[in-house]
Order: structure tokens, then C-alpha cells, then sequence
């Protein structure tokens, strides 16, 4: 950035929508299969509709100053309460068990002793990626969507 280089960082949150290939996708289909008995309960994220993401990075493109970052991420939610409002969106029952963090850490601990990889459940006891969307809203005017907007459009699609 210091020999010109126009450089604008753009950090988006998780990102939902459809054609999703994203690692939200397998936990979204196996809760409208109804195949999702547990989810961790300490994890959460900032959920970012894949138009508004877009929307976002143009914007950052266009608008953004050089060595800058911006927040492209929607409302912070987790993922206990995104499923909650998935429920009301298309009323399949959330899950209703939601495992604690420090028994994910137990399991992760149990996991590694065993000899097996235990970084999915490391990363699953109670991480969260939460950040503010505020500079990219007010320098870029950018807007996510609620949650509850972007899965009454997704979650039909990806009903059986």
C-alpha cells in the first residue's frame, strides 16, 4: 500500500444463501431435513445474506478508501438463535438441545488423546466471529438484512 497499491480490505461475516457452498450449508440442510438433534451453544456469528455480501463488497470497491477495512457482516446471532428464527420462518422445529462449550472442549480433549483430529470440535466449543458493521454502514451506507429476511428466501430452496 505504501507504493500505490489501492488496497481496501473487505471482512465478511458468515455468508448464507443460495447455490451455498459454504460450511453454514451442511448444519442449514440437515436442519430442514430435520437431521440436526444438537448444536453447540456457544457459537456465534455475524450472518451476511450472499446479496448483501456482494452488495457490500462493490461498495467497498467503489466507495472504500484505500488502506481501509470494512466489516461486511449482517446482524450477530448464535447459532442456537438463528435456528430459533429459522423455526419461525418455516416452522420446522430448532433443535433443542444445544451442548455447552466446556463439554465440547471435554470431547475435543477426549478426542486428541485418542489420536484422532479434534480441531472441528475445538473450533465449535463456543467459538464466535462477531464484529461491528458500523463503518462499512456509515462510510459506505451499506444495509444487511435481518436474518429472518434472508431465510424466508433460502430455506424454501433448500427444502426436500
Amino acid at each position: 500500500m505504501r507504493s500505490g497499491l489501492p488496497l481496501v480490505i473487505v471482512q465478511p461475516g458468515v455468508i448464507y444463501g443460495e447455490g451455498d457452498h459454504s460450511p453454514m450449508r451442511p448444519v442449514l440442510d440437515a436442519y430442514v431435513r430435520r437431521r440436526l438433534p444438537a448444536v453447540p451453544g456457544g457459537s456465534a456469528y455475524c450472518w451476511g445474506y450472499v446479496d448483501d455480501t456482494v452488495d457490500g463488497h462493490v461498495r467497498a470497491m467503489e466507495r472504500g478508501r484505500a488502506g481501509d477495512s470494512y466489516v461486511i457482516a449482517g446482524p450477530p446471532h448464535t447459532l442456537v438463535e438463528a435456528l430459533r428464527i429459522a423455526e419461525r420462518v418455516c416452522g420446522i422445529p430448532a433443535p433443542r438441545l444445544a451442548v455447552p462449550p466446556p463439554l465440547l472442549r471435554l470431547a475435543a480433549s477426549m478426542t486428541a488423546v485418542l489420536g484422532q483430529d479434534a480441531e472441528s470440535l475445538r473450533v465449535l466449543a463456543g467459538v464466535t466471529y462477531l464484529a461491528s458493521s458500523a463503518k462499512a454502514e456509515r462510510e459506505l451506507g451499506w444495509r444487511a438484512r435481518p436474518l429472518a429476511d434472508g431465510f424466508a428466501r433460502v430455506l424454501p430452496t433448500l427444502l426436500p
